[in-house]
């Protein structure tokens, strides 16, 4: 697997990534690893105004309380 190596990070970004990497029991490598990946895994595309329409026309009925109850049951 490629290595990365990045140069001249600021001291205060790389005390705060330690403390991030820290609180979740991570080493600072792995906290950046999964950091990587996270970024390199998100969809290129945000969402659009289109997006949140079709959301809306097909899941309009989730306050619907006879809806919800029928799912459930």
């Amino acid at each position: 697997m490629p290595d990365i190596l990045i140069r001249d990070v600021p001291a205060d970004d790389l005390a705060r990534i330690d403390a991030h990497a820290a609180r979740l029991g991570l080493s600072r490598t792995e906290y950046l690893r999964r950091r990587l990946h996270q970024d390199a895994t998100r969809p290129a595309a945000p969402v659009t105004a289109d997006d949140l329409r079709a959301f809306a026309a097909r899941f309009g009925d989730l306050d619907d309380p006879g809806v919800m109850r029928r799912a459930w049951s």
